[in-house]
């Protein structure tokens, strides 16, 4: 039996999924400029041995109904996730986490050295989920007038991340740091090689500054659903997460994914697929069902409607909702798009659209119910879909995250679903057994090959 593995989905700002639940008087995200809140909130999830936090995070400001956007926290204020990392890190001991950089406004060369920084300082608990910015705000914010096209996004990615395994994986040698007293040699100048790319995209040259971290590589992940996404995800990453309308879909892009990254040269189960999870539980389902529908009756529809209206460029409340939701096209997040047209079993009105995200938002699969009924519902998504793992996606902390430990791991773990104890070692080693790159992966391609003896 499949033993899944757990992550949480998580922002550094007060609204998340559900725009307007911050009013709540159970939620604390309130206080997400508090260190002490997010210490609290990791301690809880490695109680529960979950694998991971993964934080998202984007660049971009209101440029449409700045004050509702304002009034009800559907964005700003937020802060920069990976000032966390280190804190959070020190505090716990086999958690690990993941957090969103762009590589459309990161350089290379910076980004690289930031996440072999936190590799050392978590000795090895760290993972990059890789995303291609499609907001025209942040390009604003960088004083940039362009916008970039969705899969020339996913060409600039493919050679951000050749620039990347040139710095963690070519420059250093296994062997070159000595710190050798005696001799007087910390670093072996004849095992540490400059790198030199110029690229359509990125010119970069010199040594890399940091020497090899646990993972030398963070933990790829990338998320999107797209055909352009999920080859990108198919050759680079380790970890992908996906959401879809229904599970066939599901199970459809995960055989997509595996099959592609074959033929790549990989191996299938080099790559973790995750999905996204929204549980609501308690002793009985008729309480979980109340807890449910009290949560969604703090909800913001003006806000949600907004949220989708920021991430995939199209304002429902603008279009006649008795018209067909059809012949859309954006060049932003097409996942939250084709989830209603090529994905959906039919034709669909504006209106219905409208309603489905109002009751759904951006989240995956919903379960609510019985500690019991949670688990096997669990158990039903990854036997139809072959999925590896879930995100789960809170209502209200920390209780969404305190019932999920308290009531279903147990139930979960009882069933072998779910491990009782931590593995030793790095992200990637609790992941995939090694703490390296595998050998069919692009970025092993760029190690020097060890000296012989």
């Amino acid at each position: 039996m499949k033993k899944i593995h757990l992550g949480v989905f998580e922002v550094n700002s007060v609204n998340h999924l559900t725009q307007g639940i911050w009013a709540h008087p159970a939620q604390n995200r309130i206080h997400f400029n508090s260190l002490d809140y997010w210490l609290g909130i990791a301690k809880i999830l490695e109680k529960g041995k979950f694998d991971f936090m993964f934080f998202a995070d984007s660049y971009g400001s209101p440029s449409k109904n700045a004050e509702l956007a304002f009034r009800e926290a559907s964005g700003p204020p937020g802060n920069d996730p990976m000032l966390l990392l280190p804190a959070l890190a020190a505090a716990t001991e086999h958690l690990s986490f993941t957090m969103t950089t762009s590589t459309t406004y990161e350089a290379p060369y910076a980004n690289a050295r930031r996440f072999a920084t936190l590799d050392h300082l978590s000795k090895g608990r760290i993972g990059w989920n890789v995303v291609t910015t499609s907001s025209p705000s942040a390009a604003a914010l960088f004083g940039r007038s362009e916008f970039v096209p969705h899969d020339e996004r996913y060409d600039i990615a493919d050679e951000f991340l050749d620039v990347s395994y040139k710095y963690w994986e070519g420059s250093w040698e296994e062997d070159a740091l000595q710190i050798d007293r005696a001799q007087r040699v910390f670093t072996d100048p004849s095992k540490v090689h400059p790198v030199a790319h110029e690229g359509k995209y990125f010119k970069s040259q010199g040594y890399f500054s940091s020497s090899p971290s646990p993972q030398r590589t963070p933990v790829l992940f990338q998320a999107g659903s797209s055909e352009r996404g999920r080859a990108f995800a198919a050759k680079h990453a380790e970890g992908v997460f996906l959401k879809a309308p229904t599970l066939e879909v599901l199970r459809d892009q995960i055989a997509d994914i595996r099959r592609r990254a074959a033929a790549y040269g990989r191996e299938p189960g080099s790559i973790k697929v995750f999905t996204g999870l929204s549980v609501v539980t308690a002793a009985t389902s008729e309480e979980a069902h109340r807890k449910h529908e009290e949560y969604l009756s703090y909800q913001s529809a003006e806000a949600t409607l907004s949220s989708y209206a920021s991430v995939t460029g199209i304002d429902l409340t603008k279009l006649d909702p008795d018209s067909y939701f059809e012949n859309i096209h954006t060049e932003m997040g097409q996942t939250h798009t084709d989830r209603f047209t090529k994905h959906a079993k039919t034709k669909k009105t504006v209106g219905e659209v409208r309603d489905d995200f109002l009751k759904k938002g951006f989240r995956g699969v919903t379960i609510i119910g019985s500690p019991e009924e949670v688990a096997d519902r669990i158990a039903e998504v990854v036997a139809i879909t072959d999925v590896d793992g879930f995100n789960l996606e809170p209502y209200v902390l920390p209780d969404s995250y305190t019932d999920f430990v308290e009531l279903v791991i147990p139930v979960l773990q009882e069933r072998g679903l779910f491990k009782r104890e931590y593995e030793q070692g790095t992200f990637r080693e609790k992941l995939f057994g090694n703490a390296r790159l595998s050998e069919g992966h692009p970025g092993a391609a760029f190690r020097h090959a060890p000296a012989k003896a």
